[in-house]
């Protein structure tokens, strides 16, 4: 996974639904709904502004016991998903 000094942040007006065992967010600048895997709002919790992608691994790897080669793919995708939707920005 490529390190990045940038933490990434939670653009604020999304709303998050967690009902009947989906994980949803809806932003209502595009009017698009976007599902979750667990694994996916656990990074989506962690996209706070304060955690930088190297400690998102290792809480992430902490909390599932599974190695950092594993998990390290899953974030960099599902960062990447979140930022090409828009729903995230990069902070310095």
């Amino acid at each position: 996974m490529k390190l990045t000094l940038a933490r990434p942040a939670r653009k604020p007006d999304v709303w998050v639904n967690l009902a009947r065992g989906e994980n949803t967010l809806f932003d209502p600048d595009t009017g698009k709904v976007h599902l979750l895997n667990d694994t996916a709002l656990a990074i989506w919790d962690l996209c706070d502004g304060e955690t930088y992608p190297a400690e998102m691994l290792d809480a992430i790897c902490e909390l599932c016991n599974m190695q950092p080669e594993v998990v390290s793919q899953d974030l960099e995708r599902v960062l990447g998903e979140f930022q090409r939707a828009g729903l995230i920005e990069w902070v310095p």
